[in-house]
């Protein structure tokens, strides 16, 4: 901020001098407004700065102060890159048994052949994902982890076999909210045994969900085998509960080794 003439700065407290060479007193900064005015002293506030950007998308401002975007196909292609860098991550873990395969002819266990499977499958999901991407904003949102509904807790009997249907595999919560593919974080509330299929401490998808209930997933449907996990009422507890963490993101679509589908548990 400071006070202007023209396009020179003035220094409060200091004489200066104008286009025709008439010298102003050091006590300029004393002037009415209307004064400052007439000897063409202005106050100019400070640029209102320009807000932190992602580099990875823009190569920064232009004149006007709008943001400049890095090429879309060039984007499209890094993040493809990237996607298939993890791809071969989720894949090494278990490279050892296809080199077993073909070095022994000892067969590959379904369960690891099943989530090799899902990776590959969600790789070509994401791929086509962000090919489909018709701007940067739209391929910007690909990784940003949406809200759910409701973040609210919602806690169930799980005793209750009209709660937990074991015949449908659904959990009943009527307004739950959740849409397909939204993870949801569940615990046993601290009773002696878990809903049936369930893992204390693990995150689930919601799967073919109604207003009133839903499945759940040990994968997302990006990998090509999201299937509902078979539930069973459990012996105790009456503060079973579910709570939203959100619609995933792309890098968060991966299949867990670490579910009993893929031998993680």
């Amino acid at each position: 901020m400071a006070w202007k003439y023209g396009q020179k700065t003035l220094r409060v407290g200091k004489a200066w001098v104008d286009d025709e060479g008439f010298k102003h007193p050091p006590s300029w900064v004393q002037w009415t407004d209307s004064n400052k005015k007439k000897w063409g002293v202005t106050w100019e506030d400070d640029p209102t700065p320009l807000a932190p950007f992602d580099s990875f998308y823009y190569s920064g401002y232009d004149s006007d102060g709008n943001l400049v975007g890095k090429t879309l196909s060039t984007l499209q292609s890094l993040k493809v890159t990237e996607s298939k860098s993890s791809s071969a991550s989720y894949l090494s873990r278990s490279d050892w048994y296809v080199v077993r395969k073909s070095e022994t002819n000892a067969a590959i266990p379904s369960k690891v052949t099943a989530f090799r499977t899902a990776v590959r499958a969600n790789y070509a999901s994401e791929k086509t994902a962000i090919n489909a991407a018709s701007d940067i904003d739209e391929l910007i949102a690909l990784y940003e982890t949406t809200a759910g509904a409701s973040s609210t807790t919602k806690e169930i009997d799980g005793t209750d076999s009209d709660v937990v249907s074991a015949s449908d595999n659904k959990i009943v919560i009527n307004g739950h909210g959740y849409v397909d593919d939204e993870i949801v974080y569940y615990t046993n509330g601290g009773a002696d045994d878990s809903i049936g299929g369930l893992v204390d401490g693990k995150s689930y998808y919601v799967f073919e969900k109604t207003t009133n209930d839903f499945k759940l997933s040990e994968s997302h449907s990006n990998c090509g085998d999201a299937s509902a996990v078979s539930l069973s009422v459990a012996d105790s507890g009456t503060s079973h509960s579910f709570t939203s963490q959100g619609i995933p993101n792309l890098n968060q679509t991966w299949p867990n080794f670490t579910m009993s589908k893929y031998d993680g548990s």
